[in-house]
């Protein structure tokens, strides 16, 4: 069975993939050592490598300059993730000297649903929805281009990606929407691979953030999967985010590097 660790970074690279799928946008790219992805969208992972694996014989300085190139001559920066469970010094070594250098950090963690229960006081006025109508589904797309300041003229290409698509298709990827006393504030989706649900997509309105709500939608989430019949949850967190998710049980198992060219 795979390690915690490696069900985590699975269900990253799954999700992008089925965004890929859905939205037409991203390329996914599997070969012997690596799997990335391409993309004409310059958001944050979306031109990356994902996972690679070196191989004795291989130039790997080389190797990372010639996919490099690759994604500058498309106009593209390259993001290359590598992954605290797997340390590779000589990995880390050519991504330096093809000045790929450490832009940021992502959280690996994970919470093991069997047995899991988390009673929160209620908030007032909060109702959680899944999104079924198309009011909701725009109510979702506002909210969470607020939320993660999404500049206007970006705000088409990321809710075709991160909204729209996945709203053709809701059996592994669900977006939910939280209301209070009937506006819309939080945002949140689920992406279900065999009994592994990775949640992401977290985002509250800045007025109403610091007051609960992400950690209630995601009980919420949670409970859904749950009863679906998921065993572990995870999730990719900023440093600002996991001690959201720590307090709802998710420890963290795994640190994300992100090398940019």
């Amino acid at each position: 069975m795979s390690s915690m660790q490696n069900l985590i970074v699975n269900n990253l690279i799954r999700a992008y993939e089925r965004l890929g799928e859905l939205s037409q946008l991203l390329t996914f790219i599997k070969t012997d050592r690596t799997q990335r992805f391409e993309s004409d969208v310059p958001f944050e992972l979306f031109n990356s490598v994902v996972n690679y694996e070196h191989s004795e014989g291989i130039d790997l300085i080389e190797e990372i300059k010639a996919i490099k190139s690759m994604y500058h001559n498309r106009g593209q920066k390259l993001r290359w993730l590598t992954y605290s469970h797997k340390p590779d010094e000589v990995v880390n070594q050519a991504l330096a000297a093809n000045d790929l250098k450490q832009s940021d950090v992502l959280f690996g963690l994970g919470l093991d649903l069997e047995g899991w229960r988390l009673d929160l006081p209620e908030i007032p006025g909060l109702e959680v929805r899944p999104v079924r109508e198309p009011q909701e589904l725009e109510d979702y797309r506002k909210t969470i281009l607020a939320g993660f300041s999404i500049p206007e003229p970006m705000a088409d290409i990321f809710c075709k990606v991160f909204v729209d698509g996945p709203s053709q298709n809701s059996s592994m990827i669900q977006h939910y929407i939280a209301y209070l006393e009937g506006v819309p504030v939080t945002t949140l989706s689920t992406f279900i691979d065999g009994d592994v649900a990775g949640i992401y997509s977290i985002a509250t309105v800045e007025a109403y953030r610091s007051r609960g709500m992400a950690q209630a939608v995601l009980t919420h989430a949670l409970d859904v999967v749950q009863q679906k019949g998921a065993k572990l949850a995870v999730i990719h967190a900023t440093p600002m985010g996991r001690k959201v998710y720590q307090r709802v049980g998710f420890k963290e198992e795994l640190t994300i590097t992100i090398h940019s060219s």
